[in-house]
This record gives structure tokens, C-alpha cells and sequence, in this order.
């Protein structure tokens, strides 16, 4: 029986250190900043803490020219007053010319009757992601974000802005 009880507690420590040193690290092959603005009616962006629908923008810059592009499938908020939820995926791709992605926004709305005014500048989100390199190979990771504060044009080119 006690061959059992350290059985047992080697092979969770094996699960436990094989989950914690999984894939899902950080990458350092990209990088990434989220910035957002927000969104009183449709097309018509706002400084009003109040409204509860907006954009986030992500911007991704890469480290290996291999990398293709970096699909977002979920961001969430870390804290629980507010809840962000996507209304799809997005994909950052990359030039080839260029380690800076296109800045993609997509829309989100703060499901969240708890707070009257919002001001998102510092809260984290967590994002889920998957880095796809020329040579078909995929990794997934997640990784916890500070917003960067609301989103000014940071591309010298306006035609940057991709999924309006």
C-alpha cells in the first residue's frame, strides 16, 4: 500500500511539472500590445467610459521571419466586473518585408452590470492564441496582457487598420 502512496504522488508531480512546462509558455518569437476604444453607436468612436461596446486593437511584432501570422481565438478579462467577449477570431499576418503586423481590430461589448463607468487602460486580459510559421508548424500559447490605454493611430500609414 505504500508503494501505492508514492506512486501516486510521483506521478502527480510528473502531471503537475509536465502542465506547468506544457507549450503554452510565452513565446518569444512575437510579441503583442492591445490597446482599445470604445463605441456609443455603430462607427462612431467615443471617449465615453459609459458605452459598453468598442473595439480591441492588437498589434503583433515578430522576432523570426518564419512567422506567418498569430490567430487570437479568445481574450478574456481577468478581472470579473468586466466581461469581454469576441465576436470572432482574428488573425495578425505579417508581411514579409516587415516584423510588424497590420493593427486588427475586432469589436467587443462589456457584459458587465456591475460598473457604470469603465476605463479598461491597465486591466489585463488573458489571450489565447496560435502562431503559424511558413513551414506549417503551429504553437499555441496563452499569455495575460495589460491594456496599453485607448487607441490612437500608432501606424504611419492609415491604411494599417484591418477588420474596421
Amino acid at each position: 500500500m505504500m508503494y501505492l502512496y508514492i506512486f501516486l504522488f510521483i506521478a502527480l508531480v510528473y502531471a503537475l511539472f509536465w502542465f506547468f512546462s506544457s507549450s503554452k509558455k510565452k513565446p518569444t518569437d512575437v510579441s503583442m500590445n492591445v490597446y482599445y476604444r470604445f463605441q456609443e453607436h455603430p462607427g462612431q468612436y467615443s471617449g465615453s467610459f459609459r458605452a459598453t461596446h468598442g473595439a480591441l486593437v492588437f498589434r503583433g511584432e515578430r522576432f523570426r521571419d518564419d512567422v506567418n501570422n498569430i490567430v487570437v481565438k479568445d481574450v478574456r478579462s481577468t478581472d470579473s466586473k468586466v466581461e469581454i467577449k469576441l465576436q470572432q477570431i482574428l488573425v495578425l499576418p505579417f508581411k514579409e518585408s516587415e516584423n510588424t503586423s497590420f493593427e486588427v481590430s475586432v469589436r467587443f461589448r462589456i457584459g458587465s452590470d456591475k460598473t457604470k463607468e469603465i476605463d479598461l487602460t491597465n486591466y489585463k486580459v488573458r489571450i489565447q492564441a496560435v502562431i503559424n510559421y511558413q513551414n506549417g508548424e503551429k504553437k499555441a500559447f496563452s499569455t495575460v496582457l495589460p491594456m496599453m490605454g485607448v487607441y490612437h493611430n500608432h501606424s504611419e500609414k492609415s491604411d494599417g487598420l484591418v477588420n474596421k
